[in-house]
């Protein structure tokens, strides 16, 4: 997930600010100190257009073939 926070040159409390965690939680989260929830993933995956497995790091594609592509985004 960090690799997709140096992307959009963001840092984890903007991120924890725009998917409604504390700074703090998210941070625990990342770390591994705590665990993240469904809702949190499917939060992360909506806000960096990805998937869930590819947060959970069962893929290394963040945007997995059949996925729906936006228009005009070549294939």
């Amino acid at each position: 997930m960090l690799d997709l926070l140096d992307t959009r040159n963001m840092t984890q409390s903007a991120l924890a600010d725009e998917i409604g965690l504390t700074r703090q939680a998210l941070s625990s989260k990342i770390n591994g100190t705590r665990s993240f929830t469904k809702k949190d993933y499917v939060a992360l995956a909506d806000f960096f257009d990805t998937s869930v497995d590819y947060l959970m790091g069962r893929t290394l594609d963040p945007w997995p073939v059949d996925a729906p592509q936006a228009e005009g985004v070549a294939s």
